[in-house]
């Protein structure tokens, strides 16, 4: 039962991932899948940390709300 549970959340949350933009889905890869810093995501996309890390932060409020956190 957990595993169901394990399996549809996480086609929930690849499913919220996907419908963000680009530049969202981008920097959700960078910083949680690759570690990467504010400070090294903007400094590869020729930005600001203020920047990205708004970026962040509205794309994962728009992943909380589709998968229901």
């Amino acid at each position: 039962k957990f595993l169901g549970i394990k399996i549809v959340y996480s086609e929930n949350l690849k499913s919220a991932i996907n419908k963000l933009n680009d530049i969202q889905k981008r920097r959700i890869q960078k910083y949680f899948f690759e570690n990467k810093t504010y400070e090294e995501i903007a400094s590869e996309e020729n930005c600001s940390k203020v920047a990205v890390k708004y970026s962040i932060d509205i794309a994962l409020e728009k992943i909380s709300k589709k998968i229901k956190i």
